[in-house]
């Protein structure tokens, strides 16, 4: 039979995940009458570019799972100053409910989080779980970068796309964000060929949100040493626009070919794989480099030759 303590213990703990639950997914948080689950899921699915939202939880929880032996091998210390993150995340919640601030909102939680495992873990079980919860950053919604990145990026896109044309042999100029094919024709004029604009879902912004998400999963799980993941996490960004040059040039090749009617319709709407198919292949290689040998390798190399015996 359970002793007084332990029902003590459980009775605290499910008060704990009722208000917890209470305050993320009950409590009204803005005008419009949405809880911050309500609000969270809205985006994730009215924001293309957090579209990949949902997953990030059920990664975060899969780490959890991947990490369980060494979570469960870890001893048990509680810290008396989680409770001060505890009473941080809970000021970030007040603030965010009276300031109609959502996104705050779910950063208390992120950080109620961190002081509920220093609280009742201790600093070896909120280790094995840092990364896991620090994950969860990545699912909130940050709309303000689509301007403040979003059009240097098509801009650079537009640039180097134009660049890869022209070393293909296209004749291309680029205006602004848009990419004009021109040839040659009769009386010294110039004939269009092809001309498109490099868009919001050409510019890289889109796909780096999901690829920050898979590069910082694939990190975490593929490298050991700390300096090695944030590397590959971040070289998201270089490997998005990678992707989107591919994306791009690779339009402007078909519109060549085939013309633009072609281009512009049938082949853009499944172009967007090749973003992820060059941006993945590119981190698992650029990943692969990472963990190579190289001083091994290297001292193999240096290594003198041992001698040979007498009679050979």
């Amino acid at each position: 039979m359970l002793d007084m303590k332990s029902l003590a213990k459980a009775a605290l703990g499910l008060c704990l995940v009722a208000c917890v639950y209470y305050a993320y997914f009950v409590q009204i948080v803005n005008p419009y009458h949405d809880t911050t689950y309500v609000w969270l899921v809205s985006h994730w699915s009215n924001v293309s570019n957090y579209s990949h939202g949902p997953l990030i939880p059920v990664i975060a929880l899969g780490l959890v799972w991947w990490k369980h032996r060494e979570l469960m091998a870890a001893p048990v210390r509680p810290v008396s100053w989680g409770a001060g993150i505890v009473a941080l995340a809970m000021l970030a919640y007040y603030l965010g409910v009276k300031g109609g601030q959502e996104r705050v909102i779910v950063i208390s939680f992120i950080l109620l989080l961190y002081g509920l495992a220093l609280t009742f873990g201790g600093r070896e079980v909120f280790w094995v779980l840092f990364f896991p919860i620090t994950f969860l950053w990545l699912m909130i919604p940050l709309n303000f970068l689509d301007e403040a990145v979003g059009f240097p990026l098509r801009t650079f896109v537009a640039v180097a796309s134009t660049a890869l044309l022209n070393w293909f042999g296209i004749l291309t100029t680029r205006v602004g964000t848009g990419i004009y094919e021109t040839m040659p024709a009769a009386f010294g004029m110039h004939a269009s060929v092809f001309s498109f604009d490099v868009a919001d879902p050409c510019s890289g912004i889109r796909s780096l949100m999901a690829l920050s998400t898979v590069t910082a999963a694939y990190a975490y799980v593929t490298q050991r040493e700390q300096w090695k993941r944030w590397v590959l996490f971040l070289s998201a960004m270089p490997l998005a626009v990678l992707g989107n040059m591919a994306r791009v040039t690779s339009i402007g090749l078909v519109a060549h070919v085939y013309g633009q009617e072609l281009a512009a319709k049938t082949y853009h709407e499944c172009s967007g794989y090749i973003v992820f198919a060059v941006a993945l292949s590119a981190m698992v290689v650029f990943g692969l480099l990472l963990n190579f040998p190289y001083h091994r390798i290297w001292e193999n190399w240096m290594k003198p030759p041992e001698p040979r015996g007498e009679h050979e």
